[in-house]
């Protein structure tokens, strides 16, 4: 199927979810097609960079397909970058995506290089552990040099610097791009620090981690082995999340020992310490 000649999308919600759409974006663009990202306006210098064939807007345009609401009530069957190109008839393969971090954004950040960057939040209780948990991790971490990230500037955690509240988008890549290795959840965190080729611990609650991280990206999931886990939003548990809770930062912390030998997806059912590519 040959690419059309000019296609526009709209994605505003979920900076992950725009990283997973890149891979489509650039596959078009080397078909030849003329690709136009309607989105949030912090977002367009980081996603722009490395990116000649595609421009970013925040104005939609009369044939402008809106992936926010096609996929408001859609629940989590395969991989996002799968489903939004079943959703624009796009057909594959796809690349895994890349974010190109410019020196200038790097260079003011190096003096954090070989730091263990962390991201305390999601954004969403149904992604984000308990308050307890994080600080408990933290504090054991105290050996570490730790860079905290995230939009909150609060509370105050234990830490080498906290940088929370503080950067740009292209400011983070430039702070990924010096980091050993990134701890977070299933956030916008987890997607720009995969697409930077950082090694990644990822926290996950009820999504199946095989639908938001590609075969090849250097990101090793752990999540609660629960006959409910994973869910993908069917959400029985009535906001208690029991698959986050029972994570707890000494499992965190043995998976961290060995996270930069990681070369691949890999998926950890804690309880039963299973491994699924």
């Amino acid at each position: 199927m040959s690419a059309p000649a000019s296609i526009s999308i709209k994605r505003t919600h979920g900076l992950g979810n725009l990283v997973m759409l890149l891979p489509i974006a650039d596959a078009l663009a080397k078909r030849g097609a003329a690709v136009h990202l309607v989105t949030r306006p912090e977002w367009h210098e980081a996603m722009q960079a490395g990116r000649p064939g595609v421009t970013f807007s925040t104005a939609p345009r009369e044939d402008t397909i809106d992936l926010d609401a096609a996929t408001a009530a859609l629940p989590p069957s395969m991989h996002r970058t799968l489903e939004f190109a079943r959703l624009l008839s796009v057909p594959g393969p796809f690349e895994a995506p890349r974010l190109h971090v410019p020196e200038s954004w790097s260079g003011p950040f190096r003096r954090y290089a070989g730091a263990l960057v962390v991201a305390p939040e999601s954004g969403h209780p149904a992604r984000s552990w308990p308050a307890g948990h994080v600080h408990e991790l933290l504090a054991r971490l105290a050996a570490e040099r730790v860079v905290l990230t995230g939009l909150s500037s609060g509370p105050a955690l234990p830490c080498a610097a906290d940088l929370r509240g503080r950067l740009s988008l292209p400011q983070l890549l430039g702070l990924l791009a010096h980091a050993r290795a990134v701890i977070c959840f299933d956030s916008g965190v987890l997607h720009l620090a995969a697409a930077c080729l950082v090694p990644t611990l990822a926290i996950f609650g009820g999504i199946d981690p095989a639908f938001r991280i590609f075969p090849g990206q250097r990101v090793r999931v752990i999540q609660a082995a629960l006959d409910c886990c994973p869910c993908n939003k069917a959400e029985t548990c009535a906001g208690s999340y029991p698959c986050l809770s029972r994570t707890t930062p000494g499992q965190v912390l043995a998976e961290l020992a060995t996270i930069e030998q990681v070369g691949g997806r890999e998926i950890k059912r804690m309880e039963q310490l299973e491994c699924t590519g």
